[in-house]
């Protein structure tokens, strides 16, 4: 069975970590799918009692990279935490939710290494494999694209544009899990594109489109509007699905807050990335498997440059090294 959420965030909040540094390396990463060239990337790192625990920064430009290590990892709390305190005072410390979510992912993975366990321990909750998606932007042919992907679930931006046959072919690939509208279309896009995929998650259409079919609420998923747990109740319509993403939402802390505040609702959860490329992926992998490992977790590999694509059925994860889901010492 999946993690309960309020167990783990409990049992991570007890955790006691000891900070004594931090800092980050800041630099670039060749990444064939990254659209604007070199990858910005950081890996943030605090250290503390003979341990360093890592977390990585998924912001978008050199500077945001450069601003959390100049600006922000300076007012790190330091010394001796029970890590829920420590998160907060981080939360009041650091505005960016970017920075305080690598900053906190480190933490964890420090307080973990330093008592010398896993997660999955925590929980009480073996790790199982995760299922994922392969995402892809707004593309005149879809179907062409799907195509191109090879053998794996989708994750596809919807365009309102497409007519009925592109949505067909799209379909005739019985591999979309999830139509992403980031915010835009009408009702009756949204009613013709569910008309074709039924069994697909509608995430973030229009929510002033609002109201749809009943069979087309029931495959509602909701994802830019949910930051912070307390938006779960504010949305329009409760959705079927939540997508959680660690990066946007601040943390972790808050990730577990919010699917506890889904599963009172008896909505569904899965995760989705950033970009991360390192350690941020592993640690989404993470997540997924305590989770949601069924859900349709937009969390696949991303290769580098001269790296090849991984594409198993499922992704495995490590539920024996301390730490999260970082593989340095």
């Amino acid at each position: 069975m999946p993690a309960t959420p309020d167990v783990l965030r409990r049992a991570l909040g007890a955790l006691s970590v000891t900070i004594d540094d931090a800092a980050a390396d800041v630099g670039a990463v060749a990444v064939p799918s990254y659209p604007d060239g070199p990858r910005p990337h950081s890996i943030v790192r605090l250290a503390g009692r003979g341990a360093v625990g890592r977390g990585e920064h998924v912001g978008w430009t050199a500077a945001a990279h450069a601003a959390c290590r100049d600006q922000s990892l300076p007012r790190v709390p330091r010394g001796a935490w029970r890590l829920d305190a420590w998160s907060a005072a981080l939360a009041a410390a650091v505005a960016d939710p970017y920075d305080r979510a690598a900053a906190e992912a480190a933490a964890i993975d420090l307080a973990l290494r330093q008592r010398g366990t896993t997660v999955f321990a925590l929980a009480d909750c073996a790790p199982r494999p995760v299922r994922y998606v392969v995402s892809f932007a707004r593309v005149a042919d879809p179907a062409a694209e799907a195509r191109r992907q090879g053998d794996v679930a989708l994750k596809v931006d919807a365009d309102p544009a497409w007519d009925d046959a592109t949505l067909a072919a799209l379909a005739a690939a019985g591999r979309v899990a999830v139509l992403d509208w980031k915010g835009g279309g009408t009702c009756a896009d949204h009613e013709r594109a569910h008309r074709l995929l039924p069994d697909a998650l509608v995430e973030d259409p229009c929510w002033d489109a609002a109201p749809w079919s009943p069979s087309l609420t029931r495959r509602l998923s909701a994802d830019a509007p949910v930051l912070r747990a307390g938006d779960v109740e504010r949305l329009p319509v409760t959705p079927a699905a939540v997508n959680l993403k660690p990066a946007r939402m601040g943390g972790v802390f808050e990730v577990l807050a919010t699917a506890a505040a889904c599963a009172a609702r008896g909505i569904t959860v899965y995760l989705g990335g950033m970009f991360e490329i390192d350690v941020g992926r592993r640690q989404l992998h993470a997540l997924a498997a305590l989770l949601s490992p069924d859900g349709p977790n937009d969390v696949a590999p991303i290769p580098r440059a001269g790296a090849p694509a991984e594409r198993p059925d499922r992704l495995a994860v490590d539920g024996r090294t301390p730490g999260f889901g970082s593989v340095e010492p």
